[in-house]
Formats: C-alpha cells, sequence, structure tokens
C-alpha cells in the first residue's frame, strides 16, 4: 500500500516465471492513509509496524490508517493484480489500524496502535466481506497518540499461531522499559479471546519486539528486535519464555519472513542496509547463515516470500529507494539478487 494522506491504495505487482516484477495495477483501498509521529525523521516506515497487507487463500486484507477502516480483497486467479473489493470497508474498532492477522478459521484481527488502541476481530466472509464479531475487542493499553508516535512505545505486529493463539508486538517506550509480546487464547470454533492477555516481557538485552513469524512445526516465534537482532520466543511456557540473539554489525533489523524451500528465516536491517539470513535449530537456538549488502541508504523494511513453480524468491521493500529488491534463494546461504524493481517509474508510467 501506499499509505498516501489523500487516497490509500494498493501497488499490485505481476510475477513472472522468473520471480521478476513488472506493472500490475494501482486499485484505490476505499480509504486514506495516515503517516505517524517518527523520532527518527529520515526513517521510511510511517506505520512502526509488519503486516499492514496480508494476502491468504485467494484474498487480500490490509488497512486505511487514517480512515481507521479495514478492507477485504478478492484476488483474480487467473490476473492476480485484478483485485475486487468485498462489502465495504468497515470501522477497525479503534484509531491508526496498523497491521492484520488471518487465521486458518477464517478470523481476522486488526491491530489498532492509537489513541484508541486495541485488537479487533472480524469473520472474512466471502460474499459480504468483514462483518464484525461479537465481543472481539480487547484493550491493549499504549497511553498513545493518534496518529501513533514511535517507533519506541508503538505497536508493531499481530499474528495467529498454529496453536491458537493470537500475538501483538509491541516496542518498549525507554530505554529501560523492554517491550512485550500481548498473547491472547482463541477458540477456533466460536473466534472467542480470552478476556485478558498474558504479558510476555522480552529478556534482557532485547528491547523493541517487532515483526513476528511463526516457526514451522513449533508452538514457538522468532520476533526481529532492532536493538539487539531477534529473539526466539518459545510459547509453551506461561508466560512465553525469549532467547535474545545479537546480529554483529545490525543498526535496525525490524522485518522478519520464512522461506520453506530454504527453511531460513530472512529478516530486514534499514539501518545497515542488510537482510539477515538465519537458522532456528531444533532446540530452538538461531544462528546467523549469511549477511546480504543492499545499495547504501536503500532502507528495506518489510519482506515477503513468494514461490514461482516450486522456487522460492524474496521480495524486500527497499523504501528510501522506493524499490522492491528480488532475490532468489536456490539453497540456504545462496539468495541470489536478480532485480531490483523501481516501483515509483513501474507505477507511473
Amino acid at each position: 500500500i501506499n499509505n498516501d494522506a489523500s487516497g490509500n491504495s494498493i501497488l499490485a505487482s505481476n510475477i513472472a516465471e522468473d520471480g521478476t516484477l513488472t506493472f500490475g495495477a494501482v486499485i484505490p483501498a476505499g480509504g486514506t492513509g495516515l503517516h505517524g509521529n517518527n523520532t527518527n525523521p529520515n526513517a521510511g516506515d510511517p506505520l512502526f509496524s509488519q503486516n499492514a497487507i496480508k494476502v491468504v487463500d485467494g484474498y487480500l486484507f490490509t488497512v486505511n490508517s487514517g480512515s481507521n477502516t479495514a478492507v477485504m480483497f478478492r484476488i483474480n486467479p487467473e490476473n492476480p493484480s485484478d483485485l475486487t473489493m468485498i462489502g465495504q470497508p468497515v470501522n477497525s474498532g479503534g484509531e491508526f489500524p496498523i497491521s492484520v492477522a488471518v487465521s486458518e478459521w477464517a478470523q481476522v484481527c486488526v491491530l489498532n496502535g492509537g489513541a484508541v488502541s486495541n485488537v479487533s476481530c472480524f469473520k472474512a466472509d466471502p460474499s459480504s466481506g468483514l462483518i464484525p464479531m461479537p465481543n472481539a475487542i480487547r484493550a491493549l493499553p499504549l497511553n498513545q497518540t493518534t496518529p501513533a508516535s514511535g517507533p519506541p512505545g508503538s505497536a508493531s505486529d499481530i499474528i495467529f499461531t498454529s496453536s491458537h493463539k493470537l500475538l501483538v508486538s509491541v516496542k518498549g517506550p525507554s530505554d529501560n522499559q523492554p517491550g512485550y509480546i500481548a498473547e491472547w487464547v482463541v477458540d477456533p470454533t466460536t473466534g472467542d479471546l480470552s478476556q485478558d492477555f498474558v504479558k510476555n516481557t522480552i529478556s534482557s538485552p532485547g528491547m523493541n519486539p517487532f515483526g513476528m513469524t511463526q516457526i514451522p512445526g513449533r508452538d514457538a516465534i522468532l520476533n526481529a528486535d532492532p536493538a539487539v537482532g531477534y529473539a526466539i520466543w518459545d510459547l509453551t511456557t506461561v508466560p512465553a519464555t525469549s532467547n535474545v540473539i545479537p546480529v554483529s554489525g545490525q543498526m535496525a533489523i525490524c522485518w522478519s519472513t520464512y522461506s520453506a524451500s530454504t527453511g531460513s528465516f530472512f529478516l530486514m536491517d534499514p539501518g545497515a542496509s542488510q537482510v539477515v539470513e538465519v537458522a532456528v535449530d531444533e532446540s530452538l537456538q538461531g544462528s546467523t547463515v549469511k549477511q546480504y549488502q543492499l545499495a547504501t541508504g536503500s532502507g528495506p523494511l518489510d519482506g515477503a516470500v513468494g514461490s514461482v513453480s516450486g522456487k522460492d524468491y524474496l521480495y524486500v521493500l527497499s523504501a528510501a529507494m522506493t524499490a522492491i529488491d528480488v532475490f532468489a534463494l536456490p539453497s540456504k546461504g545462496s539468495a541470489q539478487p536478480v532485480q531490483t524493481f523501481n516501483v515509483t517509474t513501474a507505477f507511473e508510467q
């Protein structure tokens, strides 16, 4: 999304057989964008978050942070850049919506990170779009503004886990107050959330839990942390326990994603203009596989892995260059750059 205050739009690109991108379409998202009050004026992330847009099972979900709405689209399988809005944008249940989670049982939860901060959940209906669920708003006290101020003290990400939990990551408000992951239990039959969340405070030297990614086959997640690198959380205990792992040379690792074909996690660091490949073993210990240098000042933010004809590709939003860097992932430790797709040039033609 472009998160434009005059009208938020989805920028859709086509993916070729070799993983490269071409212009697809610009689709109005039915609302307006809004930029947070960033303590770093040179930073490129206006929402302080991961997962502002989600694609699941032929549907796309996103937020309009300026309109306080969320919206659902159907993806045309014959032409995936052709999106059709289902129903109308719905009120997000709070202010400054920044992230979306989608469950395998068609529940959608939106993270509101502004002055009215909470988690608000909906049913994803293929005919009517997002339908508010009864008794499905849970408070998340952040003491924030609208738009949010940050990154310190702002919400980061929301995800469902395979063990029927809903997680929200929150950054520490100051250097001596570490952040946490809020954890609700979800009933997959009804979509009901536990009334109160468990506050899982990150262990030292962790500070700012940001983007979260499920570790496949485990009740555990990997959580980027710009203060140190990342943390691995074991969710089998109450509260959950975190193993914080520093990354050498990192400056601001905030976003994470996973490649099934390589078994690796990829972390984006806009401060060092790097992508860091990480492996997690059976004992939930993490290690750096390789660090990939991008163009200086490119500001890599959110990333996603896509599979084309059985091959994985990594797509990294290099926000400072308004570009998407594309990497082929033939095997662990062997990411190969294949394209730098200039978004501005492609979408202005």
